[in-house]
């Protein structure tokens, strides 16, 4: 069964994916492809792991003063402080 977080978790890895396709396309997108690109890496090692006691993304680090202001950077950050939180049994 699939956690409702993991589904926003893979939310979250398909909206960065069509940033990336977006950047590939020359169309307007937020972040830079390097930043997405490592931004997907951290999403699929959480979406593996799912333990943040094992596994913390740095990525918030990086993101959350990137310039101008955009959803999907606010979207990540949420994502990554819900991540935090969990609680293994």
């Amino acid at each position: 069964m699939i956690s409702s977080f993991e589904l926003l978790l893979n939310d979250a890895l398909n909206k960065v994916a069509d940033a990336i396709n977006r950047h590939e396309r020359n169309e307007k997108a937020p972040l830079s492809i390097q930043a997405l690109a490592q931004v997907k890496k951290e999403l699929e090692e959480m979406i593996r792991v799912m333990d943040p006691k094992v596994y913390m993304p740095g990525y918030p680090r990086f993101i959350i003063d990137w310039p101008g202001e955009d959803v999907l950077i606010k979207e990540l950050v949420h994502v990554a402080a819900l991540y935090e939180k969990i609680r293994k049994s």
